[in-house]
């Protein structure tokens, strides 16, 4: 009687993660104090580092590297809040996004390892999935933003980005990564620079591979589930 209740938590790890990314992409922008929606990015950070380490307890050798990137991208998250000359936080913040890129990467190969060594269709591998994609919306969404904070034409925004709060400018980014990784392309916003359109493409490729790959996966493990 005891195991199911055992079992109940980890089934719904990555579902209460997805639905945290769901929120902090709902909240954020309705939110005007800096020092909140960049506690909160942190925050979501902070868990979902958590939970791909619970999810994968063989990654002992570079659980320290995972939380080492997370703080590095908290100490420049913070130096970035601190006003200084426009120079000084453009280096804090191409630190916080150098130690996020290489992060998201990790986490979303977490997610999609977790999945794949299951190898059988749960809930939460579903999950699991949903969560992977965002992180992957998240991290092209940061080297977007790295390019907007050294070349602020790299993009055609509605609004200039020297005109937009940093944080909005976040949502930006991520709003266009999404729609860029769905090949959706509402061109409300369009890259401007070749660095921007070559890097938009690449996103929108490994956007149809993901879901390829992913469905791929998840008919062969319901296809091995019935026969078992």
């Amino acid at each position: 009687m005891t195991r199911p209740t055992q079992g109940a938590l980890p089934e719904w790890r990555f579902l209460q993660l997805t639905l945290i990314i769901c929120a902090w992409m709902l909240l954020s922008p309705q939110m005007h104090d800096r020092w909140l929606v960049h506690l909160l990015l942190q925050v979501f950070l902070l868990n979902t580092v958590l939970v791909t380490l619970w999810a994968n307890p063989q990654w002992r050798r570079i659980r320290s590297l995972l939380i080492g990137l997370w703080l590095v991208s908290l100490a420049g998250s913070l130096l970035g809040l601190v006003p200084r000359l426009v120079d000084s936080q453009r280096f804090a913040r191409s630190i916080e996004i150098a130690s996020l890129v290489p992060l998201c990467a990790a986490l979303a190969a977490g997610m999609l390892h977790f999945v794949f060594r299951e190898r059988r269709l749960t809930i939460d591998g579903i999950f699991a999935t949903v969560a992977a994609y965002l992180v992957i919306a998240l991290l092209f969404a940061q080297l977007y933003l790295l390019m907007l904070t050294w070349n602020p034409d790299s993009f055609t925004l509605p609004i200039a980005a020297v005109e937009r709060p940093p944080h909005l400018l976040q949502n930006d980014m991520t709003y266009f990564s999404l729609v860029t990784l769905a090949t959706v392309g509402y061109g409300d916003i369009l890259p401007r620079s070749e660095t921007a359109r070559m890097m938009a493409m690449i996103e929108a490729v490994v956007g149809q591979f993901y879901v390829a790959v992913v469905v791929a996966a998840f008919v062969g493990m319901f296809a091995a589930r019935r026969r078992d």
